[in-house]
């Protein structure tokens, strides 16, 4: 019989051999087996062994601030550049400025809030609640000035109930 089923050639052994999971019940999970790797430790690269440096300078610096018993270490240099105690930047930072009351040249509305500033020591963060024009004719920043009256006068101004036609 040339068809007869030797039990190496078996279409059965060669595709258990060949794939993992037969037994599943989808198909998609049948999956090819693949020969078993090797790993092999290769000698680290000059930026490997860099960082690995730099990973135990940082971990030493980290045990000489937790206290005398674990200085065991020896003693990194220092800064190249101090700065003095009395050194203050010529920077200001306005990030957490106070809110206030602003009146829009165009339409004559009052609002209030924080215009929109970069910070000096901050340039990358700004803050999306800033304004960037007045909210309710679009007026660009230019055409927006500091309001003379409060913000809480503003707000008795707009509350307040106006005559009727009936009172005149």
């Amino acid at each position: 019989m040339p068809f007869a089923n030797k039990e190496t050639e078996s279409i059965a052994v060669r595709l258990s051999n060949r794939y993992c999971n037969l037994s599943s019940p989808f198909l998609k999970d049948v999956k090819k087996m693949r020969p078993a790797k090797a790993f092999k430790r290769k000698p680290p690269t000059q930026m490997k062994s860099d960082e690995e440096e730099y990973r135990n300078f940082e971990r030493g610096l980290h045990i000489s601030g937790l206290g005398p018993e674990f200085n065991q270490t020896e003693e990194h240099p220092k800064l190249k550049y101090e700065l003095a105690e009395d050194y203050k930047s010529s920077k200001h930072c306005i990030c957490m400025r106070p809110n206030t009351a602003y009146e829009c040249e165009r339409c004559h509305q009052y609002f209030y809030g924080r215009l929109f500033q970069i910070c000096e020591q901050h340039p990358r963060d700004f803050f999306l609640m800033d304004k960037r024009s007045c909210p309710f004719c679009n007026a660009p920043i230019e055409m927006i000035k500091k309001s003379p009256i409060s913000w809480k006068t503003i707000r008795k101004i707009e509350e307040a109930e106006l005559p009727s036609d009936g009172d005149l």
